[in-house]
């Protein structure tokens, strides 16, 4: 992506050079991470090259640095059948404050990788990094046809082996996704962290390894059912691909004008009904007041047909699907389970009988 305004080097290393035991109790935190020479010449955040973000130890052999941990958020985000690897680097005695559950605040030093592979094979590396309070630095680095290296990219489509297209995104379009939160980090959260399936650095291993400011009363969240028996897998999905990214209640979020609140809040994830949540609030009956899908209907009660929400996760085309931006393949296996999900919704009793729509409220977009 982009690169940013050239800062000291220092501040590149010191989140993961550094030599001592903290709190985190993390094996091998006492071995210092030694970069290639030819990162001492790099100053620009992020750098040029990938090996000097400090993610690998050894590139060669693929062997990470010390003090990056791997995990694996419970629900992955889709991207089009990528395979991904994740990792999260701490600095020693780094503490998350997580007061407020839905918007965790990471200390300065706090660095975020995400590796993506098509049949076997590295194509990309995403780097965020805290730089300072309220400014991170993000990067895409693409990888060479063997993996020896993976340098900083501006983003665009790219050809690979089998000739289908890559695309890497552009600052601009990490930008629309990641400005959701205000700390930009979307799969390292306390939903994704809390959910079974989850691995790695879990929410439980946060709290264990006291890097949470207000360990929560549970580490282990269930989303309850509304009624449906088909609840608790569409809501998950529809929070990962659509909650964290846009449709919430921060004001930078670039679906925050429509009022669909598909996130999910980590503090009601203990098993009770979701019928009244505002992922059911916000699209059950609610109709759109937008150019482009001006009087449909977010979610109708049993016609997933009918749900202009269904019929845009189901297609791929410019300006005909959701996510907008970042996917050109369908999610197939994860949409049929919203499909379900708003099949199994009994319509209201009025509808049923009469075949007209329930009166709805009306909202400013999609």
């Amino acid at each position: 992506m982009t690169v940013r305004p050239r800062i000291s080097l220092v501040l590149l290393l010191g989140a993961v050079a550094a030599c001592g035991r903290s709190k985190s109790g993390l094996d091998g935190e006492d071995v210092p991470l030694v970069l290639p020479a030819t990162c001492a010449d790099d100053t620009d955040l992020p750098p040029a090259d990938l090996v000097c973000t400090g993610l690998y130890a050894n590139v060669d052999a693929k062997v990470t640095a010390p003090r990056v941990v791997p995990y694996a958020p419970a629900v992955p985000l889709w991207s089009d059948g990528a395979q991904k690897q994740r990792w999260i680097n701490l600095p020693p005695g780094g503490v998350i404050d997580n007061s407020n559950p839905s918007e965790w605040v990471f200390p300065i030093g706090t660095k975020l990788w995400k590796e993506f592979s098509k049949e076997g094979r590295r194509i990309e590396t995403r780097l965020w990094q805290k730089v300072h309070d309220n400014y991170w630095v993000d990067a895409a680095y693409v990888w060479n046809s063997d993996e020896s290296a993976a340098a900083l990219s501006a983003g665009g489509d790219m050809t690979l082996d089998d000739g289908s297209t890559y695309h890497v995104p552009t600052q601009d379009e990490c930008q629309k996704c990641h400005r959701g939160r205000t700390e930009h980090i979307l799969g390292f959260e306390q939903v994704l962290l809390g959910l079974p399936g989850a691995t790695g650095l879990t929410l439980d291993e946060l709290v264990q390894r006291e890097q949470l400011s207000d360990p929560p009363p549970s580490t282990m969240f269930e989303i309850g059912d509304d009624g449906t028996g088909a609840a608790a897998p569409a809501l998950a999905w529809l929070h990962v691909n659509c909650g964290t990214t846009c449709h919430n209640d921060n004001a930078n979020s670039t679906g925050y004008a429509a009022g669909m609140l598909l996130r999910l809040d980590p503090t009601l994830l203990d098993g009770r009904p979701t019928d009244t949540f505002d992922q059911l609030r916000t699209t059950v009956g609610v109709t759109v007041n937008a150019p482009a899908w001006n009087g449909q209907t977010r979610i109708v009660a049993g016609a997933p047909d009918q749900s202009l929400l269904y019929q845009l996760i189901s297609h791929r085309g410019t300006g005909m699907q959701m996510p907008p931006i970042a996917t050109s393949i369908v999610d197939e296996d994860d949409v049929a389970l919203v499909e379900n999900w708003i099949a199994q919704m009994s319509p209201p009793a009025s509808t049923a009988s009469s075949g007209a729509q329930p009166e709805t409220a009306v909202d400013a977009g999609m």
